[in-house]
């Protein structure tokens, strides 16, 4: 930059725009614009800033400056939130919150933490189902399985099942000519518990008695394993299908003599024979109400 002077006139020049005008001194470009002393304009960029001057002795002059320019800073606020949607507590896909893409632009948002909720615990039901024993060769048997349970979850998945079942045999139209009276319980496990549908495995032992004809009984204890599945309606109605094979064994009986007719084909083995087991499948169908 440089500047220039000749006769009473001032040129400068500079990065900066601007003028000064002095009707008494002369003539200047540069830093500012100057009138007979008392007018004043700034240049820039970025604001406005003007005033007036006055009268003083020996001249007038209007003085003030304007000044437009300055700067804009910019910086950007870009806060970055989750939103986390909690998905059904169970009997749905998933059990636990889903995370979304990177939201920009909005205010902060802390994430919302879901609480799973606990499985219901206790529940009472009622089953029906039939029976099928080694026995069931005999023509026109039928076996039916009425009961009660009781279930307590242990753990999501665990649960601990008691049962009071009666099991009826009828043979060639005569029906209760068996009648099984058993009490039991079962370990089940449920796989994806909070899912509508569940699959489970079990197994269960107990004691029952055996009544034929109404003259002879038996105790029996026995074992079974099985499978089935579960499927939840909401949290407190449950229906469970299941089969289950086992083997049930005399431990003590009466006097089989007393026995007679198409009774002693269907009779559990006395506790003093070479063979006291009988082997059976069942399918059992429930309805449980949670609480």
């Amino acid at each position: 930059m440089g500047t220039a002077e000749a006769g009473g006139a001032h040129f400068s020049g500079g990065a900066h725009f601007g003028g000064h005008v002095g009707g008494g001194g002369g003539v200047h470009f540069g830093g500012g614009v100057h009138v007979g002393g008392g007018a004043h304009w700034g240049g820039g960029y970025g604001g406005y800033h003007g005033g007036y001057g006055g009268y003083r002795p020996g001249g007038w002059g209007v003085s003030g400056h304007v000044v437009v320019g300055g700067g804009r800073y910019y910086r950007p606020y870009r806060p970055y939130y989750n939103y986390y949607y909690p998905v059904p507590a169970y009997y749905g896909a998933s059990y636990y919150p889903v995370e979304t893409t990177a939201v920009y632009g909005g205010p902060s948002v802390a994430p919302a933490v879901y609480i799973q909720p606990e499985l219901p615990k206790f529940g009472i039901g009622l089953f029906a189902g039939g029976v099928a024993t080694d026995y069931n060769t005999q023509t026109n048997t039928q076996e039916s399985d009425l009961g009660l349970l009781a279930r307590y979850r242990l753990t999501n998945g665990l649960i601990v099942e008691g049962e009071l079942g009666k099991t009826s045999t009828s043979v060639n139209g005569v029906d209760n000519l068996r009648v099984d009276r058993r009490l039991g319980g079962s370990l089940i496990y449920e796989f994806g518990a909070e899912n509508h549908f569940a699959p489970y495995v079990l197994g269960g032992l107990g004691v029952q008695q055996a009544n034929v004809d109404g003259n002879y009984s038996t105790t029996q204890d026995y074992g079974e394993l099985g499978a089935g599945i579960r499927y939840a309606f909401n949290r407190n109605f449950h229906v469970t299908f299941d089969l289950r094979a086992g083997s049930r064994s005399s431990v003590s009986s009466g006097d089989m003599s007393t026995v007679t007719g198409v009774g002693r084909t269907i009779a559990p083995p006395p506790s003093n024979s070479s063979d006291t087991s009988e082997d059976y499948t069942r399918a059992r169908l429930a309805a449980i109400l949670y609480f």
